[in-house]
């Protein structure tokens, strides 16, 4: 045992594990040694395995509070948060006051980005144990988190059937971390030889643990003839699992001569923790004025995004669709299919501020191609 400790703190959990299986295997009544497996398989990502190993432990020996606090911090890294929860409620029950499960509860809480909850849950750690590291920079971290983020770009558009389109924009975003997300945005493009603007407002609230519910607003000048007057978007998302999202909604747009109906069905799935891809199929029912003659165009697009570094995470676009603006005079784009490709990067040159920058490429039926850039920067605070 105290060989297999030596490399637990040197780091050399290979060995360890080696050491750890052996005397299982000598002894299965061993719930040390056993404990000492599933712990070390953990560290080294195997949860899945770690999992069942614990859960055996449980099994012969109901109750286990080493078994049991592995446990939820293998549930807890795979993002099982409210499991974690669960199990760490039960655990206060059987053992109120103990000192390892409350620090759990505040990890686990912190994972799942209840920051309010964590912080007091860190404060009562401290209460217990004011000397505890962990707690202290824990909570230290967490009354630094910037709860604003302003940021300020520039995009361009060229057309080769029309006049390039180029613009800028200012966004302010607050978050207060646990379940609120707000933001405003502005912007000016100068689009077909036509100056115009657009005000945004949207929100986004958080009801459950993986329940979300987001917003938004944007109103253009009356009269506008060539982006929408009116855009309201509402949209619902359930996680059905820490790394799968599905969710729907519903997008309005009023055009100076026509309305649009879009309905977004969407799912989020981060197959490791640094890989994250969007789905979402968008068709949409555009009903012209004044006769009032509706069609049905169909949508789509998968978005890739790669955290490749703690400083950089690029991304790439793929989109499909089909327009009918024939009966929109101000858009002078008629009827036309398209594939659109688009690639680009955030770099977080510090903890508080980066760039964002992208490129994308849209080839048309007819003929007509479209590509576009845009280049922002962000502040946190």
């Amino acid at each position: 045992m105290e060989e297999a400790l030596a490399h637990v703190r040197a780091e050399r959990y290979t060995p360890a594990l080696e050491i750890f299986r052996r005397l299982v295997e000598a002894n299965p009544r061993d719930l040390e040694a056993r404990n000492w497996v599933a712990r070390l398989e953990s560290w080294k990502g195997r949860y899945a395995v770690a999992e069942e190993l614990y859960n055996g432990v449980l099994r012969d020996a109901p109750g286990d509070l080493e078994a049991e606090l592995g446990l939820v911090d293998v549930l807890g890294w795979q993002g099982r948060h409210d499991e974690a929860l669960e199990r760490l409620d039960r655990l206060a029950e059987q053992h109120p006051g103990n000192f390892d499960v409350l620090l759990r509860r505040a990890r686990v809480l912190r994972w799942a980005h209840r920051r309010r909850e964590s912080m007091d849950a860190y404060e009562e750690v401290l209460a217990r144990e004011p000397e505890n590291r962990e707690a202290r920079d824990a909570l230290e971290a967490l009354r630094a988190e910037t709860l604003y983020k302003l940021e300020t770009g520039y995009f361009a558009e060229e057309f080769n059937f029309a006049g390039a389109t180029h613009g800028s924009f200012v966004e302010l975003a607050y978050h207060d971390l646990d379940r609120v997300w707000l933001l405003g945005r502005f912007q000016y493009q100068n689009k077909f030889a036509q100056n115009n603007t657009r005000a945004t407002l949207g929100g986004t609230y958080r009801f459950f643990t993986r329940t979300w519910a987001r917003g938004e607003v944007s109103l253009a000048p009356p009269g506008d003839t060539v982006i929408a007057n009116q855009d309201y978007t509402v949209e619902v998302v359930q996680g059905l699992h820490p790394r799968f999202n599905v969710g729907g909604g519903y997008r309005f747009l009023n055009f100076r001569a026509a309305d649009v109906h879009v309905v977004t069905a969407l799912a989020d799935w981060s197959p490791r923790p640094d890989l994250h891809f969007y789905f979402r199929y968008t068709p949409a029912r555009t009903t012209f004025e004044p006769a009032g003659a509706s069609v049905w165009n169909h949508g789509g697009w998968v978005r890739l995004v790669w955290d490749a570094h703690r400083k950089v995470s690029p991304y790439f676009l793929f989109a499909v669709g089909s327009e009918d603006f024939a009966g929109v005079s101000a858009e002078q784009l008629g009827r036309f299919a398209a594939q659109t490709y688009g690639a680009g990067a955030e770099v977080r040159v510090t903890s508080r501020q980066g760039f964002r920058a992208g490129y994308s490429y849209q080839n048309r039926t007819q003929g007509r191609r479209e590509q576009g850039v845009g280049l922002s920067y962000f502040v946190r605070f």
